[in-house]
């Protein structure tokens, strides 16, 4: 649900200006890499890698910044988002 979220939410920003429900996930890809220690403060960081028209992919990492092993990702994920016709 966290992955689903912040791709929808950083799929409503693709415009250059956040507007809710512009759109709408219709594609998300969650790989689970890593167990996270209960209490971890997580860093949580989306971005979008392509747009082409309506159609918007986006990628997320979860990560521990506080982690032994510099780098470790918890979570990653792939999405595609598609923009609602004008």
């Amino acid at each position: 649900a966290l992955m689903d979220d912040v791709i929808g939410w950083c799929g409503f920003c693709a415009t250059g200006v956040c507007v809710p429900w512009c759109g709408f996930t219709v594609q998300i890809d969650t790989t689970l890499k890593a167990p996270i220690k209960v209490g971890s403060w997580l860093r949580l960081e989306a971005s979008i890698t392509e747009r082409t028209d309506r159609k918007v992919w986006l990628r997320a990492t979860l990560t521990d910044p506080a982690a032994a092993e510099p780098g470790l990702v918890h979570c990653e994920a792939r999405g595609l988002f598609l923009l609602k016709r004008q």
